[in-house]
């Protein structure tokens, strides 16, 4: 109940979208960082990956830091944000992961143009950090594989994380950040041993 309390006195309330604190200062922006190294038994591939911008629902493509007190509800902390909109952030931290794997031959993000011969599209199905119990951040990303050529799924699989997130608002952040120390290399693993079984 303490954890509990301490997450609560952080809510903005549900459905506002001020980002200034109440001394009219902009709010406080917050990034989260890949791995600084990428470590993966994968074999190195030649192909070419790009890597379009996760669909989210509304409540999580937001640069709102979001939070879930209870089941199918959102809420969001005050006078905080991320950097840039959470799939925004996703698709960048995933393009820098497969960059530093070593692994691969190119990859990029999807726009209009350019070729590859594969496509990873993802739902981000869940970004925010959850106090119904002990609080814990979530992460949940439904990745597909899409082989150009054809624009066939090979391949598609959810990953899923929760990290424990402590009883106040940095430790939330830094969960965050150990969450994606975990699936950001398990995707890009994933993702290259499905491409070279399916070229």
């Amino acid at each position: 109940m303490r954890a509990l309390s301490l997450f609560a006195m952080l809510l903005l309330l549900s459905g506002c979208s001020d980002l200034l604190a109440p001394s009219g200062e902009p709010a406080k922006l917050y990034t989260l960082r890949p791995p600084t190294q990428v470590v993966t038994s994968a074999p190195q591939v030649h192909w070419q990956l790009l890597i379009a911008t996760p669909d989210a629902s509304l409540e999580i493509d937001s640069s709102r830091i979001a939070v879930a007190p209870a089941p199918m509800r959102i809420d969001y902390y005050a006078n905080v944000a991320w950097s840039d909109r959470a799939p925004a952030m996703m698709r960048d931290m995933l393009i820098e992961a497969f960059d530093k794997s070593g692994r691969i031959g190119a990859v990029g993000r999807q726009s209009g143009g350019l070729k590859s011969d594969y496509l990873l599209s993802s739902d981000l199905r869940d970004f925010q950090v959850e106090t119904s119990g002990e609080p814990v951040s979530h992460i949940g990303l439904m990745v597909r594989l899409v082989r150009s050529r054809d624009r066939s799924i090979v391949a598609s699989r959810l990953f899923d994380t929760k990290t424990p997130a402590g009883s106040n608002f940095d430790d939330a952040i830094a969960a965050f950040d150990r969450g994606l120390q975990t699936v950001l290399p398990e995707i890009v693993d994933w993702t290259l041993v499905e491409g070279a079984k399916n070229q």
